[in-house]
């Protein structure tokens, strides 16, 4: 009955150990995760300090841009040179990338196709439409 106890107590004895081990290593998977997390956050901060010493600031540019315009002659361009469009009662504005048209056309297919033609100019990043369908009709219809 004694060996039976040293046996027993031999069995506890090691699995005490084992959680032990497994706790410790749990925590120092805790202090190595808090380190890379104090460190990673701590790097921002620091960037942010060394700028304020040297005394860079922040630089807004503001200037017309140069490819609206560009964008705004190939569409008037494209306008004009296109047989099926009358372009006279059409103005073309560009900001940004976006195209802005206002003005009349004749008719739907007339709209379809401005709208389809300016879509395809590089640089035009969105076209919005401001065109009326005024139809001239010599019938009166």
């Amino acid at each position: 009955m004694n060996n039976k106890a040293c046996s027993l107590q031999r069995e506890a004895s090691g699995w005490s150990t084992e959680k032990h081990s497994m706790d410790m290593a749990r925590s120092r998977f805790t202090i190595v995760l808090a380190t890379l997390l104090v460190t990673v956050s701590y790097r921002p901060a620091q960037g942010a300090a060394e700028k304020a010493a040297t005394g860079l600031e922040e630089v807004v540019v503001s200037a017309t841009r140069k490819a609206d315009e560009q964008v705004t002659l190939q569409v008037q361009k494209t306008l004009t040179g296109d047989p099926w469009i009358y372009a006279e009662h059409i103005t073309v504005t560009t900001q940004n990338g976006v195209v802005r048209l206002e003005g009349i056309v004749g008719d739907t297919g007339e709209l379809f196709r401005i709208l389809r033609l300016c879509r395809k100019i590089p640089g035009a990043r969105r076209v919005v439409s401001e065109l009326e369908i005024v139809h001239n009709d010599p019938d009166g219809g």
